[in-house]
């Protein structure tokens, strides 16, 4: 009787042992569901302060979603575009990316080749955004991508150097020149231009003098040999009489130490150049976009500052887009960023910043020129090809030191630029 009795208690506390054993268990793997996070990636460029504060806003996005963990991947701008390069031929890229324009239509030229944003609306409030900012954007129908902010080439005029040298601020190239023609013999240029806006003014020039844009509505390129060497004449003849240093030689520093009256360059890249200039006590201005004197065209575009797009097999779509949304309507985000990556092109952004007074400044009223001017058109994102930009660069080079002659470099340029668009 008493084996019995020792065996059965025996089987009576292995059996609660048991239950004991598989009800922890349950409340473990119930405990590990509710504690798995979902990663997502971001990959973006930027300097110090930018990696700042979109780390900041990452960190706060994560404190109010305890189910999200947020892998950051930032770099340099230089460098980055190979990056990306390996990343996507290797499907190795972050779920979201900060891209340049030109690259999202470099990647996706149909349209197939990021995730329709269109498809994630019920997380992403694009009523926030207007036509003309989700056409940025729109690639045969589909929504790869939201732009950050809307830029064009600026230029920026030192008006306390212009007025002591009793000159009226240029409305067009003809007033550049003359302007250098009063400056040179103080060795300063009445503008400086970065390398990208020396490029986009030569561009300008040709369409404002010819009609003729360099490439057609759907991306073709129109420019004769003749158009070319335009171009490049064009540049070579702001450089020989002073108007602009080398792009080349282009020094961030020069408008604040008086070396220039002027910087042509982004919006979003205003205040790191003239603020500087500001805190030493100049008034620096907002120009207008320079022409020909009898321009038949304006020639000047405008671009979104960059894009956020979500990768096309993305493991978590949903919370990909939902962290999308924080990056460009959040009040958070929008607060921390400020005007750090231009203004913004959501509305719920802007009406973050202006319940706040944190729309003003330079950059701002620049932002506000290109809002109200009728002049500017949309930019082709061929526009920007890196390798073309780089040609004109090296060709105007050599031709400034007389390397090359402008009759065989501009032929020479042209052949390039035809294959480079093909």
């Amino acid at each position: 009787m008493r084996t019995r009795i020792v065996r059965c208690a025996a089987l009576t506390a292995s059996a609660i042992c048991t239950v004991t054993v598989m009800t922890g268990c349950a409340l473990f793997e119930r405990r590990m569901e509710h504690n798995v996070k979902t990663e997502v990636s971001f990959s973006w460029w930027g300097k110090d302060a930018r990696n700042e504060y979109t780390l900041d806003g990452l960190k706060a996005y994560q404190n109010s979603n305890k189910n999200v963990v947020v892998r950051p991947e930032y770099a340099d701008f230089d460098g980055f575009k190979t990056r990306m390069d390996v990343e996507f031929f290797s499907d190795t890229t972050a779920d979201i990316m900060q891209l340049n324009y030109s690259w999202l239509y470099e990647y996706s030229p149909d349209g197939e080749d990021f995730y329709d944003l269109n498809e994630l609306s019920e997380y992403i409030n694009l009523s926030a955004f207007d036509d003309d900012s989700l056409s940025y954007g729109t690639i045969n129908g589909k929504l790869n991508a939201l732009p950050t902010g809307t830029n064009c080439i600026t230029f920026y005029y030192n008006k306390t150097m212009y007025d002591r040298y009793g000159l009226s601020l240029p409305e067009n190239w003809s007033d550049l020149i003359n302007a250098a023609e009063v400056m040179k013999s103080d060795e300063v240029y009445p503008v400086e231009m970065t390398k990208k806006a020396a490029y986009l003014s030569s561009v300008a020039y040709v369409e404002q003098v010819t009609g003729r844009k360099m490439l057609s509505d759907s991306g073709e390129f129109q420019y004769t040999s003749e158009d070319v060497r335009l171009m490049l004449a064009f540049y070579q003849e702001m450089l020989n009489k002073k108007v602009t240093k080398p792009a080349w030689d282009f020094d961030r520093n020069d408008l604040e130490k008086c070396l220039t009256a002027g910087v042509a360059s982004w919006i979003s890249d205003a205040e790191y150049y003239c603020e500087p200039a500001q805190k030493f006590g100049f008034d620096i201005v907002i120009g207008d976009y320079p022409k020909h004197k009898q321009a038949v065209s304006s020639g000047w575009y405008k671009k979104p500052t960059s894009v956020y797009a979500i990768k096309k097999n993305t493991k978590s779509p949903e919370e990909a887009a939902k962290l999308l949304d924080y990056l460009v309507n959040g009040e958070e985000m929008a607060l921390l960023q400020g005007m750090g990556k231009g203004v913004p092109a959501s509305k719920a952004a802007l009406e973050a910043l202006e319940a706040r007074d944190m729309l003003d400044g330079i950059e701002y009223k620049a932002n506000e020129k290109m809002a109200n001017s009728e002049e500017l058109e949309i930019m082709s994102p061929k526009l920007e090809n890196q390798g073309v930009l780089d040609l004109f660069i090296s060709t105007s080079e050599s031709l400034y030191y007389g390397r090359a002659e402008i009759e065989n470099a501009s032929e020479n340029l042209y052949n390039k630029m035809k294959e480079l668009y093909k």
